[in-house]
């Protein structure tokens, strides 16, 4: 993990001159009203945003994904990218077992998922629906590791499961989009994501977006009326001090139009254990720690290079992901359980920096 992007700025702990209190503990758990105002309940504020389950066999990603999401982590996938038959089901969309007798008669509970609902669909199925926490509407096409906007042969394959002898597109890549195939105007969104509530009714429907045109890409989002915005700020190099300022801009822009309560989700790519605490100090509401799981593929990648089968390294994966994830993850409990939401930024953050002061709205010390 490199060094805080965010080292100019500072958690700041209570006053010395106020009245000795006991500091309270904030609970790291987040509850998201949908428009409708169903609640949906987030364990903990950080998620896997884009995966490249593409790397690894289905049964092993299958569980690499469930492994993250028992640490509370709301980790993104299709079923198609966790199996290679219809009608196997991943254990990410499996209902936890519980061993407690007396919560027998409760409603099933399933790991924390996000389900990408992508440009043009490839791979979707309807169960992807099914017991989901998070609807990811993507308005933007995504680059693939070459820098195309477009998908490889190996992925349509995984998700498309054509014939062998007649791939899509004839075994090449396959065009992004720069629309949902149902979603033909902006204006129309609304009323697809009327649709997808009702057709996941446990999920909060969210719209991604990137940061080239910010404040035109937020006014079409929170046009359509979305239960959250996830901003894509990971496809570009920015400095700590140009990230932290859209997060703080992003969070000042809501409150103008009236929508401070809008869950804002940020993907910022390199990120440490401190950022994520003061990002949510900013104002963002969950961080995605895709750059915290990526080491995990290539350990994985290379314990299946030298076994002579899936199964040791399946019955090692539970264990890597909690002895890789579990001591930052605590961090981050531990230091947003110290930040008072309710307050304005300038009594949660400070700097010694005149820029940071200015960009991020914190408070400037002496």
């Amino acid at each position: 993990m490199g060094a805080d992007r965010f080292a100019g700025l500072h958690l700041l702990p209570p006053k010395c001159t106020e009245v000795w209190t006991s500091s309270h503990l904030a609970s790291p758990k987040r509850v998201i009203r949908r428009v409708d105002d169903t609640n949906v309940s987030i364990a903990l504020p950080l998620f896997w945003y884009d995966p490249p389950w593409i790397d690894l066999p289905p049964i092993i990603a299958a569980r690499l994904a469930a492994s993250v999401a028992n640490m509370d982590v709301t980790v993104s996938a299709l079923h198609r990218d966790l199996t290679d038959d219809d009608d196997q089901t991943g254990e990410l969309f499996q209902p936890i077992e519980g061993d407690d007798p007396l919560t027998a008669s409760a409603p099933p509970r399933y790991l924390p998922r996000m389900t990408p609902y992508r440009i043009e669909r490839y791979g979707f199925v309807s169960q992807d629906f099914d017991h989901a926490q998070v609807i990811d509407v993507r308005l933007s096409p995504s680059r693939d590791s070459s820098g195309r906007f477009a998908y490889s042969p190996g992925q349509m394959q995984r998700w498309e499961r054509s014939p062998a002898d007649s791939p899509i597109s004839g075994g090449g890549y396959v065009a992004a989009s720069t629309f949902p195939a149902d979603i033909i105007t902006v204006e129309q969104a609304k009323t697809k994501l009327e649709q997808l509530r009702r057709l996941a009714p446990t999920a909060a429907v969210f719209i991604s977006i990137t940061s080239y045109r910010l404040e035109e890409e937020l006014s079409a989002a929170i046009a359509a009326h979305p239960d959250g915005l996830i901003l894509r700020l990971d496809e570009t190099e920015f400095e700590g001090l140009q990230l932290a300022g859209i997060v703080s801009g992003t969070r000042e822009f809501l409150r103008r139009k009236k929508l401070s309560h809008l869950p804002l989700w940020v993907v910022p790519g390199e990120i440490t254990v401190d950022d994520v605490s003061k990002l949510i100090a900013l104002g963002a509401s969950a961080v995605a720690i895709d750059s915290w799981c990526a080491p995990l593929l290539d350990v994985i990648q290379e314990e299946l290079q030298h076994a002579h089968s899936y199964e040791p390294v399946l019955r090692e994966i539970p264990t890597m992901v909690s002895h890789h994830l579990w001591s930052d993850i605590d961090r981050v409990v531990g230091l947003c359980s110290s930040i008072d939401l309710d307050k304005p930024t300038q009594e949660r953050l400070g700097t010694y920096h005149a820029k940071w002061a200015k960009a991020c709205n914190a408070t400037m010390l002496a």
